[in-house]
């Protein structure tokens, strides 16, 4: 009786595979659902009832009823469930959230070249997510996946590979990337072309990959357009086009864009001069990190130009001085002892901050503060100065 009731499933579950794949799957999973009730040991039957679960086809989602089905059918050797009680325990769908099964399980399925389960044991490899971080192992499984066309193994294979220093690889899986449609490997196989990093240097596939980058809102890639339009490297020179790029980019939040767009707006380059507008820049940029701006904003505050309807704040001028300066800037650095030694922005002279910051900045070799540490000395801990002549 048992033998008659599986024969007669098969053909059941014949039919309800031809549904699904017509994606009609409320039939489908009304047969999926008879076949398991019926026929236990039926395991792929259990794996596509859970597919309809998790992803609501034919049946509302419920990830819980997914997650025991795919289950099931993993420990019984389907490859494709193995792969998605992985996902399950990644995203912690149906159950909670366990990297180190979702590394067991990409793993199982993995060793029988399931694209994606290597893609994600690559990933976990990689970032020692669930298990412990292992490059060389990790560009070995992403380099799998990505050899069966999954574009975020081509693309996390490249890095693995210049991680490894494996240059010429890394170029290589980054075309492939690049030819699949992926931003960031449009991007990265752009700057291999441009500087001959793995590949021949060609700026002409450089500009053109670097577009098809820009064009898919890669941030990066559309700030080297903007940089290339603006000195016309490698492109007829067209301020015009530099700055619909630093807009696009700067409206993403790109430090440098900003910037870039504030000195156009200070200079009148592409644009009509609005020191207002550059001073808005700036401070964006500023706010976002970018320190070159943060030395501009001082400048400005403490010497402003004669275009420029800004009158001098010392105390702002010190503040971006103080930022540009801990963010590692050796100019910014160099005038910020100047504030300490002349009380530009502060009640008085303060020699023993004015030598710390002179001498930091000399250290990271400012020819004026080199200069001027010159006239320091620092005696029994007392800091005494020459006057300037």
């Amino acid at each position: 009786m048992a033998e008659y009731i599986v024969n007669q499933y098969s053909g059941v579950f014949r039919r309800a595979e031809e549904l699904y794949n017509e994606e009609k799957f409320k039939e489908a999973a009304q047969l999926f659902i008879q076949i398991t009730e019926n026929d236990h040991n039926n395991f792929a039957a259990a794996y596509y009832l859970g597919d309809c679960y998790y992803y609501g086809k034919g049946v509302p989602k419920d990830y819980k009823k997914a997650f025991q089905l795919f289950t099931s059918a993993a420990v019984n050797k389907i490859t494709e469930a193995e792969y998605m009680v992985g996902l399950c325990y990644l995203e912690g769908t149906g159950i909670n959230q366990d990297s180190t099964q979702a590394v067991a399980w990409f793993t199982e399925a993995a060793k029988y070249a399931h694209p994606l389960s290597q893609y994600y044991l690559g990933a976990a490899y990689m970032t020692g997510s669930g298990i412990t971080k292992d490059i060389p192992r990790a560009a070995q499984w992403l380099v799998h996946a990505a050899k069966q066309g999954v574009i975020e193994a081509q693309r996390d294979a490249g890095i693995c590979y210049e991680m490894l220093g494996k240059i010429k690889g890394a170029a290589t899986l980054f075309l492939a990337g690049a030819e699949a449609g992926d931003p960031y490997c449009q991007e990265r196989i752009a700057d291999c072309y441009a500087d001959g990093y793995g590949t021949l240097q060609c700026t002409e596939l450089a500009v053109h990959y670097y577009e098809l980058a820009a064009n898919q809102n890669n941030i990066n890639a559309q700030v080297k357009m903007a940089n290339r339009y603006s000195e016309g490297n490698g492109v007829e020179k067209s301020m015009k086009k530099a700055i619909y790029w630093w807009i696009k980019a700067a409206g993403a939040d790109n430090p440098e864009a900003n910037y870039r767009l504030g000195n156009a707006y200070a200079s009148g380059n592409g644009v009509l001069e609005n020191y207002e507008t550059a001073m808005s820049y700036w401070v964006k940029a500023a706010n976002l990190g970018y320190v070159e701006a943060m030395v501009q904003i001082a400048d400005v505050y403490q010497i402003p130009p004669k275009e420029a309807n800004i009158e001098v704040d010392l105390i702002t001028s010190k503040y971006w001085w103080t930022k540009a300066a801990e963010g590692g800037n050796a100019y910014a650095m160099y005038r910020l002892g100047e504030c300490f030694e002349k009380a530009l922005g502060i009640a008085q002279p303060n020699l023993d901050d004015a030598y710390k910051w002179y001498s930091l900045s000399a250290e990271n070799d400012c020819p004026e503060a080199i200069e001027t540490i010159q006239r320091f000395s620092k005696r029994n801990g007392k800091v005494k100065a020459k006057k300037q002549k």
